[in-house]
């Protein structure tokens, strides 16, 4: 057997995002490199071969932070996975994104991962932007036509395919505490390491029992992360009892066509999204 040799690139490890940014716009061919979770992998297996690799490792405005400002919590692009599912103020107000966190691979991967490689990779199957699609998180970014902030629904445009423009890098996330309300997260997996067959994420906001606004977030349900609006929409206004939550958990893959693969077919990955969207909500609701 022949082992194939990745082919060489050029390492650049900036201390400024200026400096990387102008490096990922100048450079033919340039990646950025965060974690390298994703990129390294894909790069061993030649899936990706890029003449220029851009380290942000040492990139002094976007290092790990995770703070909270009034009612807004702002995390940086390279806090790591570890450090989301461990940080206080997540777990105080966004527990959904500290368990899609926890739940990612094992820990040698959540020491190294980070929130901003997560998800710039654009897959589908991440458990990060699931989480962040739910809280209605922001994304903040910064390229050669300056700082841009999207809402997560409109950072993904198909599978690994995003907004980011060519030298843009994402520099970090905003949740606003006033959108928090009672938060689940769960996937399905074959082994505790796996990438997820499906996942789900809902945060709803009651008032006195009756759901004032829900959010419900898909994972693997197609090329990018998706929103269950008719779902969110018939949660309105009603309490979360059994007859609700039932037909809420089959609205949510109304129109739903998830990919398949050796791992299971588009029928079955729709059953259990409705399942998972069922437990999600009994779990908020406290039943």
């Amino acid at each position: 057997m022949i082992a194939l040799r990745p082919r060489a690139f050029y390492f650049y490890a900036p201390k400024t995002l200026d400096e990387a940014i102008n490096l990922l716009y100048t450079k033919e061919d340039a990646k950025a490199l965060a974690g390298g979770q994703s990129l390294i992998p894909m790069m061993k297996l030649r899936i990706l071969n890029p003449k220029n690799v851009v380290s942000l490792s040492k990139v002094s405005e976007i290092q790990p932070e995770i703070t909270k400002k009034n009612d807004e919590v702002y995390v940086s692009a390279l806090t790591t996975h570890d450090q989301i599912c461990r940080s206080d103020v997540l777990l105080s107000h966004f527990p959904a994104l500290s368990v899609a966190a926890k739940e990612i691979a094992d820990q040698q991967i959540r020491n190294r991962g980070t929130i901003g490689g997560n998800v710039s990779h654009g897959d589908p199957s991440a458990n990060l932007p699931i989480a962040l699609l739910a809280l209605d998180a922001k994304v903040h970014t910064k390229g050669p036509k300056g700082s841009r902030m999207l809402p997560v629904d409109e950072f993904y445009k198909d599978i690994f395919l995003t907004a980011l423009e060519p030298g843009e890098v994402v520099t970090g996330f905003s949740l606003s505490v006033q959108k928090a309300g009672k938060q689940a997260f769960m996937k399905v997996t074959k082994t505790a390491t796996t990438w997820p067959i499906v996942s789900v994420a809902v945060n709803v906001f009651l008032k006195e029992g009756v759901v004032e606004s829900a959010r419900i977030a898909l994972g693997v349900a197609g090329p990018t992360p998706l929103s269950a609006k008719k779902a969110e929409e018939y949660l309105k206004g009603k309490t979360l009892d059994d007859e609700t939550i039932l037909k809420a958990s089959q609205l949510s893959i109304e129109g739903v066509r998830p990919p398949e693969d050796v791992n299971a077919s588009s029928d079955y990955r729709k059953h259990l999204l409705s399942v998972l969207v069922k437990r999600c909500l009994k779990q908020v609701s406290g039943r």
